[in-house]
């Protein structure tokens, strides 16, 4: 095989690479978001026993390492039956499944903190007047102060996305072929000959992803932005 033809075959293994990178981040970013807002929500406005339960969520979650949290999902519950005597019972997730639901409920019990604080940052005397209004509590809430916390929170969101998108390559540890799994078995194929060679285009790669990451979420902000909004925030 001529070089020419190693460089292709590297490139397109990259290549796709980065796309599963893209798709688990987007995915997890989501599962986040899904599970975040309504954390979010039941910690502002739930009773005291909600507000505890979610609080022990997101402790576990901030407080457990990404890596551990992946091999929960994809090792521990295979064995979760023999906990409770019953070994024939086995939940084996897929290594994406897996992987996907470690970075997403880890970044769900972040993205709660952020529009924890977002719906903070808005006056309850909104809140006040629609209910005085004849809203409902639950239609307030998403309606009046969720819709304006979600806009204060872009910049935060963002923040997020790109750290959801740096932690992906964890999930190398399962052998998803994500970018550095490619990467990686293009340095072993090639007995460790390259090395810089691989991983520089590779980092230039998931730079490019962070800088047009943050481009769309600033582009939504911007679309997003209500004219005078920011002089009441301050």
């Amino acid at each position: 095989m001529s070089v020419l033809e190693q460089i292709s075959l590297s490139a397109l293994a990259v290549g796709k690479g980065a796309v599963i990178t893209v798709v688990i981040s987007l995915l997890s970013f989501v599962l986040g978001l899904l599970v975040g807002i309504p954390l979010a929500i039941g910690r502002s406005y739930g009773n005291r026993i909600i507000r505890i339960l979610i609080q022990g969520y997101e402790g576990f979650f901030r407080g457990t390492p990404l890596i551990v949290t992946l091999f929960i999902f994809y090792f521990g519950l295979r064995y979760v039956g023999q906990i409770f005597g019953h070994p024939e019972f086995r939940i084996a997730l897929p290594p994406f499944a897996a992987a996907v639901l470690a970075l997403g409920l880890t970044s769900s019990a972040y993205l709660s903190l952020i529009f924890r604080g977002a719906l903070q940052s808005i006056s309850s005397d909104q809140y006040d007047a629609a209910r005085s209004l004849g809203m409902g509590k639950w239609k307030a809430i998403l309606r009046i102060m969720m819709t304006q916390a979600f806009r204060v929170s872009i910049p935060s969101m963002a923040n997020e996305f790109t750290i959801v998108l740096k932690d992906s390559p964890i999930t190398y540890v399962v052998a998803i072929p994500e970018m550095l799994t490619e990467a990686r078995g293009i340095i072993d194929s090639a007995m460790g000959k390259v090395f810089f060679e691989v991983l520089i285009p590779v980092s230039v790669l998931y730079f490019l992803l962070f800088v047009f990451a943050n481009r769309i979420f600033e582009s939504l902000n911007r679309k997003l932005k209500i004219p005078g909004f920011e002089s009441l925030e301050a």
